[in-house]
């Protein structure tokens, strides 16, 4: 039988053996080029999650599951009007790993902003939030933000971050900053910040415009400018130290909540014997003050710097808080549960 067989194939043409090798050949080349593409998808992979890993922004889920990290300031390009050891240690702090932003609080990504428009709300501004203890926060000072880990962070430290950078960009642009209300009342009782306040406050002369250059100076250093009411300023989500502030659990629409600045338009009457002060009729009915209660202006001391102020300083918070302003008190006496001081 074996015979037989060997016969038979020796029996067989020549040129069926050596199609049989072509086919084999390929056969190896249709499995090579399959693991080739299964190597190059493969690899495709894993360069496009690194690349993910690595992008700073970038949106990884619809909805409310999106996340993003904003672009910061970079220091280098940023000119400050001292030499304070605060710029010193801020350059040499910076800088961090931006926040990461989900949900609501992704849109604030968008580091570009119109600074030809007047914002009017608080949307722009970094969700943060500070604490308020009298006793912990009672010499609250800017140079705290730069130490102080996230959560331990007293809200009087950041309004006095807020305080000194727009009054230093309002003095260099003209616009003859003066501390008035609370902040007054703070420098005027402790030479510093009142630990439970919620704002800060500037007066100014001139007017401000969208075109004016204080809405792109502060921008570049971190802070927003808006117009509710009256002119405000935050801090945005482009600041320096975003990652030591920003608080996730604060709302992005909780106006008033976060640290913040007023800016109150001063103007000198037209007979020149008076000053109109924005805000000041809301508390005694007037908004009227005597020129020579204003000016030459006086100096107060907040935190060992020295700023200008009202000439007057007593007489400006007794019209304002009464003839007890040194003692602190409930902002609304006919409901002490809500114990807000000023």
């Amino acid at each position: 039988m074996k015979k037989q067989e060997t016969a038979s194939l020796k029996n067989l043409p020549v040129h069926a053996s050596r199609r049989a090798k072509p086919r084999f050949i390929e056969s190896l080349l249709f499995i090579a080029l399959a693991l080739l593409v299964v190597g190059l998808l493969t690899c495709g992979f894993i360069i496009e999650a690194y690349i993910l890993s690595q992008t700073p922004v970038t949106f990884l889920f619809g909805g409310n599951l999106s996340s993003c990290s904003p672009g910061v300031v970079d220091l280098r390009s940023v000119k400050y009007h001292s030499d304070h050891e605060y710029y010193n240690k801020l350059r040499a702090l910076t800088p961090l790993k931006p926040p990461v932003f989900h949900g609501e609080h992704a849109p604030l990504c968008k580091n570009r902003i119109n600074l030809k428009q007047k914002h009017r709300s608080f949307s722009k501004c970094l969700p943060i939030s500070g604490r308020k203890d009298p006793i912990i926060c009672s010499e609250a000072d800017r140079m705290d933000v730069l130490d102080q880990k996230p959560g331990n962070i007293c809200h009087a430290s950041i309004l006095h971050m807020l305080l000194v950078e727009v009054y230093e960009e309002l003095q260099a642009l003209g616009k003859s900053p003066v501390i008035l209300y609370g902040s007054l009342l703070g420098a005027v009782r402790e030479e510093g910040m009142i630990p439970f306040t919620e704002d800060a406050d500037i007066g100014y002369s001139g007017r401000l415009r969208v075109s004016d250059d204080l809405h792109r100076l502060l921008w570049q250093k971190g802070y927003h400018l808006f117009f509710q009411d009256i002119w405000r300023v935050c801090a945005a989500p482009t600041h320096p130290l975003a990652a030591k502030l920003y608080d996730p659990t604060q709302s992005i629409s909780a106006d008033f909540a976060i640290p913040y600045l007023d800016l109150y338009y001063m103007n000198l009457q037209r007979h020149a014997s008076e000053w109109k002060i924005d805000e000041m009729n809301r508390i005694n009915g007037s908004n009227l003050i005597s020129d020579d209660k204003v000016r030459p202006f006086s100096q107060v001391t907040i935190n060992s710097q020295q700023f200008d102020t009202v000439h007057d300083p007593d007489y400006f918070l007794q019209r304002m808080y009464g003839d007890d302003f040194m003692k602190p008190k409930p902002r609304n006496d006919a409901n002490p549960q809500g114990l807000v001081y000023f």
